[in-house]
């Protein structure tokens, strides 16, 4: 399973908060996520997708964790994005919260 680069899922990360109208982007990603087999729209262009522990579909309830646990990850002046530079597993705080990783397609 190749992890996801910084630039993949930055990029990704860009495509959704445009698409999702900051507002929206809780509910956009959390449905996209657990029903899309870990993808978003940027995921999908990019070539990465959310997948749990072992690798496999996200359910709904983690989709969610992930998605509000990015006003933790936002905060700090980003710390818990860039947390995935130097993490071993290259997870952001988010992705810990929800347990999930974002890895090539």
């Amino acid at each position: 399973m190749n992890k996801a680069s910084f630039f993949q899922r930055f990029v990704a990360a860009l495509i959704d908060h445009i698409l999702s109208l900051g507002v929206f982007w809780i509910l956009y990603e959390t449905i996209l996520v657990s029903q899309w087999n870990g993808y978003t729209v940027g995921k999908k262009v990019m070539g990465i997708r959310v997948a749990s522990k072992d690798g496999g579909k996200v359910d709904w309830v983690k989709a969610f964790v992930r998605s509000v646990g990015k006003i933790l990850s936002g905060m700090f002046f980003g710390l818990g994005y860039l947390w995935m530079l130097w993490d071993e597993d290259s997870q952001t705080w988010h992705d810990k919260l929800a347990e999930t990783f974002v890895v090539e397609a």
